[in-house]
């Protein structure tokens, strides 16, 4: 049982309709008011990508680069797809540069391991409420699920360093 997941309630998942009439977008998460959705937890092992030698070797490059990566999950938590995404202007397009720290992540992000994303059903919306930021007492479903993680590679003193956010 997870005891330290983040839930998200159900009004933060569904997609705002602007009109009573618009439909959610394809693809949305639609949770009814006795519902949450838990993340996907990363497992310790992972490890963010290595900065690659071969940009280091060329001349220095003036301030970090962000590459934006999405990850597809299982429903066992593990990495089905990642690739880079553009999202201006917090996930700029994909330049010759910027491809060298995108196929570094793809070969790290693939490697890594989650505990499954997960929508808990309760049987009232009251035993939700009591549940918190758990499962407890409802019905845990593993999901598949996607996350953004935005990364951020600079070089320091002739060393590459990578950060990552989630996005």
């Amino acid at each position: 049982m997870r005891l330290t997941r983040l839930v998200l309630p159900a009004l933060l998942l569904a997609v705002p309709a602007i009109a009573a009439a618009e439909e959610p977008a394809a693809g949305a998460m639609q949770l009814t008011d006795r519902q949450t959705f838990l993340l996907p937890i990363d497992e310790p092992g992972n490890r963010l990508p290595t900065y690659p030698e071969a940009v280091l070797a060329q001349q220095p490059i003036e301030g970090p680069r962000y590459v934006c990566m999405r990850v597809d999950l299982d429903a066992e938590g593990k990495v089905t797809w990642t690739g880079p995404i553009v999202r201006e202007p917090e996930c700029p397009g994909i330049t010759v540069l910027t491809k060298q720290f995108a196929d570094a992540s793809v070969a790290a992000l693939s490697t890594w391991r989650f505990e499954p994303a997960t929508i808990c059903t309760f049987r009232t919306k009251s035993a939700k409420e009591a549940a918190g930021m758990s499962c407890q007492g409802g019905k845990e479903e593993p999901t598949p699920t996607s996350l953004t993680f935005r990364l951020l590679f600079e070089q320091s003193g002739g060393q590459g360093l990578v950060r990552m956010q989630r996005g």
